[in-house]
């Protein structure tokens, strides 16, 4: 059985709005057909330069067809924590690490202000939590 297509969440408001409207206008939701006319609209207006790149990409165009097949969901939410060694930073004010599970880690949303907190400690590293695995 095949799971779920995880898309960022600017795709999902545009692919939901088309199957929507594909579903309203052609009676049927096809992959190909949904996917000619989310370009289409694009081509119609203007839409955010990421989305259209995006969108422009055969290998996320495959991950659309995917998604219509067997479903989707938006991606989580970056979660960017850190390490250091076995430990993941519990409390940034004091600087704090503790053996903790990942999913209790201080996170940042930006990998930029993590990366910042690293340089000021001068250890460490900034890691994916919602890649991380708890052992």
């Amino acid at each position: 059985m095949n799971e779920k297509v995880k898309l960022p969440k600017t795709i999902i408001n545009v692919l939901d709005n088309e199957i929507k409207q594909a579903t309203m206008w052609l009676n049927v939701a096809q992959p190909f057909t949904t996917i000619a006319a989310i370009l289409n609209e694009m081509n119609k207006k203007t839409f955010d330069s990421d989305l259209f790149w995006w969108i422009n990409l055969p290998a996320n165009q495959w991950k659309l067809i995917d998604a219509l097949r067997y479903g989707y969901e938006a991606e989580p939410e970056p979660r960017w924590g850190i390490k250091a060694g076995k430990c993941y930073m519990k409390d940034p004010e004091n600087c704090g690490f503790d053996n903790i599970a990942s999913q209790e880690a201080v996170y940042w949303t930006v990998k930029s202000a993590a990366d910042a907190m690293i340089k000021m400690l001068g250890f460490g590293e900034v890691v994916d939590l919602n890649k991380e695995v708890d052992r």
